[in-house]
């Protein structure tokens, strides 16, 4: 699998590092931290039967331009993950339905549906793999550590998962 994702400036990055941070020491899960998983956000996922010009696919992305990005709220994928969400305006709107137009008309890509336009909850993860009481002690850390974000997003990048590796990235 194949991902598009969003990486933010500092001050996101090391609010949401320390919420992944607070997270794993309470709760004692890792995964996070243990697999190198940094702040992102997801704009695409999807699988490829060739995956040799990816790169050049990607590199159409680089016309988006930064955009503000505001985290108000935290949630929870039952039954193991643990999130923070962006306000979804426009410029997440237009970035993810970028996206989709370059990638979508490849034969050899399928895109998950969850990541269709008008069918995309932007999250951020926060804690993963979960077992059931460390989701109710993630969320008591979120509820006292969690404050709003206002920031920017400062670079997209293209990963492979399982394991998590980056193929290339570029500043926007």
């Amino acid at each position: 699998m194949y991902l598009i994702s969003a990486y933010f400036d500092e001050h996101v990055t090391k609010g949401l590092q320390r919420l992944i941070d607070n997270i794993a020491k309470k709760t004692g899960n890792t995964y996070m931290i243990e697999n190198n998983v940094p702040p992102h956000l997801t704009i695409s996922s999807f699988e490829t039967r060739k995956p040799d010009n990816l790169k050049e696919e990607f590199m159409k992305l680089n016309k988006i331009g930064a955009g503000e990005i505001n985290i108000f709220s935290i949630g929870q994928f039952l039954p193991y993950v643990m999130y923070a969400t962006p306000v979804l305006d426009e410029y997440l709107m237009h970035l993810s339905n970028e996206v989709y137009d370059i990638f979508s008309v490849r034969e050899d890509v399928t895109i998950n549906r969850c990541y269709k336009p008008y069918n995309w909850f932007p999250h951020i993860t926060l804690g993963k793999k979960l077992e059931k009481e460390q989701m109710i002690m993630a969320m008591r850390v979120l509820q006292t550590h969690f404050v709003p974000i206002k920031g920017k997003i400062v670079m997209v990048g293209l990963s492979q998962t399982n394991p998590h590796k980056d193929i290339i990235q570029f500043n926007i």
